[in-house]
């Protein structure tokens, strides 16, 4: 964690010291994203909608390239349903994350342009809501729901963006872009254990976003 706090400090000096160039352009941003757990022990994930807002700072010093760096807080996680004999849980993983992705912009034309470039992601909390239990007895049956604090469970991330966007003259920006973790973000001890014996791969963050923003001072 102080090594991922670290780079992202590192992150926001750069972009702090990037002020001092030509063609610069503070901007706000947010949308939806849809995310998913890749990697889950028994249990079927599928994608949970959420949203993303935040700031971005673009230096564009030619026509062809941009460096902009972001800070976003963004829902991520999964909509799960785990197989528990004759019936079926469905409950969601809602993950919290303040991602600070470091893009290279490369254009295509005067507006459209591709994305890359690494991210880290600062896991801000972590919940387990909906249906964890089932019971049955001679007063009736019925699903158990409950919703947990599971921060314990897993950890920050550094992953890879790459996408698409389009920077109008108006200010108007638009994007669609692909956050893939590369970092295990399973923390849960007893998980290990089990991944390590049955050499299951680890837990890992899939996110798509979807973004309309606004850059300032627009030229």
């Amino acid at each position: 964690m102080k090594k991922i706090t670290l780079v992202a400090t590192l992150l926001l000096c750069v972009a702090s010291s990037s002020w001092a160039q030509t063609g610069v352009q503070a901007g706000l941003k947010a949308g939806l994203t849809t995310a998913v757990l890749s990697g889950s022990i028994n249990q079927n994930t599928k994608y949970k909608s959420g949203f993303h807002v935040g700031g971005m700072l673009r230096v564009r010093p030619s026509r062809v390239f941009a460096f902009q760096p972001e800070l976003t807080f963004s829902q991520q996680g999964s909509s799960n349903e785990i197989p528990l004999g004759p019936v079926t849980l469905e409950n969601k993983t809602k993950l919290s994350y303040l991602n600070i992705p470091l893009l290279a912009k490369l254009y295509l034309s005067e507006a459209v342009n591709l994305q890359v470039g690494p991210q880290v992601g600062l896991l801000l909390a972590a919940r387990q809501t909906g249906q964890t239990g089932y019971y049955s007895g001679s007063g009736g049956s019925g699903f158990r729901t409950e919703d947990l604090d599971v921060k314990a469970d897993y950890k920050s991330d550094v992953g890879l963006c790459l996408g698409l966007g389009v920077d109008l003259k108006s200010g108007l920006t638009f994007a669609a872009r692909v956050n893939y973790g590369l970092t295990d973000i399973n923390n849960n001890e007893q998980e290990k254990q089990l991944r390590e014996a049955l050499r299951i791969k680890g837990l890992y963050n899939r996110v798509l976003e979807f973004s309309l923003g606004y850059l300032f001072s627009s030229k």
